[in-house]
């Protein structure tokens, strides 16, 4: 097969895909994600047979029957010529592929929102492929953020928090499809994968009269079974400590250092020049810093292993540091 009929493949892939996105930001579109699901494999089965043309020659895409190989082989052997960089992908495919086979099973369940959540990362994923395997951006031929207008709002985070599992009230196949999609993305976890197969939500739940005097925000973490306390900017101060007897709250690391520990040592000598009349950067100064690093209040060390703390590390500050500095230096007067 030539490029051309590599061009035509991938082409008409694109055109598939743009036809799902269009139907389904329709206002009046009855069977919206069956047709869109429809389009979405037939974009991929396209997209991935134009991929195993031109990268797998040995591969037969055309078979002695005049049949072309059929899409669940195209897309393992894609798998296992890409390899682990493709799991997800493969995986969202998959799921999407299993549900148009079934799809007359499921026109009486209410699981649009997994439909959509499923579809929105499944295009990104389409995107990401595209432009990395042919050097194609197809957000350049059509503006792919579009914000819906109706007389109802879109799905939204809170419509997953409900006293009563839609999920209950679904049939046999609805359970397993969604079972299915758990099971997928256990199975990238245990790759090591932690991207999703489905659109990612983050949510807050806050009292609106009291934010302002809010100590933390909590959020539930990927373990059901624990809870973490998620530091903003609505806190307004406390203490690390070491004592046993102490209330223990748990904050995941990669928002200690997001929200609290956000100052350089750059940040704090670039501080230093602009606020203090008499400092200099002698031993004095690096001395001050060695005992502000012994308080974990006002210091912490990233590590990029932070499960053995070994290998390249970094020092950050918290913003109170000044209030340290400020017993040791004299401050510039501001006229």
């Amino acid at each position: 097969m030539d490029e051309k009929t590599i061009v035509g493949l991938r082409d008409n892939s694109q055109s598939a895909l743009l036809a799902a996105i269009e139907i389904h930001n329709k206002p009046i579109f009855p069977y919206r994600f069956e047709v869109c699901i429809i389009l979405i494999i037939n974009a991929w089965e396209l997209l991935l047979k134009g991929y195993l043309i031109e990268k797998r020659p040995d591969i037969k895409i055309i078979q002695d029957d005049g049949n072309t190989r059929p899409f669940d082989d195209c897309v393992a052997i894609v798998l296992s010529t890409i390899g682990k960089d493709f799991l997800t992908t493969s995986e969202s495919i998959n799921k999407l592929y299993e549900y148009r086979c079934k799809v007359i099973h499921f026109y009486q369940d209410r699981i649009e929102v997994i439909l959509y959540s499923l579809i929105s990362k499944n295009i990104i994923l389409y995107h990401e492929f595209l432009l990395k395997y042919f050097e194609i951006d197809i957000s350049q031929r059509t503006n792919l953020v579009l914000l819906p207008i109706g007389f109802k709002r879109p799905i939204s985070p809170i419509d997953y928090l409900s006293n009563e599992s839609e999920l209950a009230k679904s049939s046999d196949f609805a359970q397993k499809f969604i079972k299915g999609l758990v099971d997928s993305i256990h199975k990238l976890n245990n790759e090591g994968i932690e991207d999703s197969i489905l659109v990612n939500y983050k949510m807050s739940l806050i009292n609106e009269n009291r934010i302002k005097n809010a100590d933390v925000i909590a959020a539930i973490t990927k373990d059901g079974s624990q809870a973490s306390v998620v530091v903003e900017n609505v806190v307004k101060e406390f203490i690390i400590t070491n004592d046993e007897g102490a209330q223990k709250i748990r904050i995941e690391e990669e928002n200690l250092f997001k929200t609290i520990f956000t100052k350089t040592y750059k940040d704090v000598t670039d501080y230093c020049q602009k606020n203090y009349s008499d400092y200099k950067m002698n031993n004095e100064f690096h001395a001050l810093l060695r005992e502000i690093k012994k308080n974990s209040n006002l210091h912490r060390t990233r590590y990029l292993d932070v499960g053995k703390e070994t290998g390249t590390k970094k020092d950050y500050y918290s913003k109170d540091v000044s209030k340290e500095l400020d017993k040791h230096y004299k401050r510039i007067e501001k006229r």
